[in-house]
């Protein structure tokens, strides 16, 4: 089980103010993250199949979760990370995923 860590300030984002996205919005902003096209990705898909899921598209990873939700994703968290539904499973348990498509 991959942990999740605690936006920088929760008193400032937390889940009641925090933009939230659909499944498949979530799955379009990790394309861009990662560079690869949106419907190739879905929740079973190995960190080790993405070639740009590498240290560098972690780091773009980091990046958009911070600007765009207020959340901090470590180094160490995103590291043990190992599929994309590690990746939905941290946007969920953040209040960043909603219902929909």
């Amino acid at each position: 089980m991959v942990k999740v860590s605690e936006s920088r300030d929760p008193t400032d984002m937390n889940a009641s103010n925090r933009s939230t996205i659909t499944r498949n919005e979530a799955l379009a902003m990790l394309a861009e993250c990662f560079n690869v096209p949106a419907n190739s990705l879905h929740p079973g898909v190995q960190r080790d199949t993405i070639d740009e899921w590498d240290s560098m598209g972690a780091l773009i990873l980091i990046a958009e979760l911070d600007e765009r939700f207020g959340l901090e994703l470590s180094a160490e968290v995103s590291r043990e990370m190992t599929c994309i539904g590690h990746l939905l499973d941290f946007l969920d348990a953040h209040g960043v995923l909603r219902d929909g498509d």
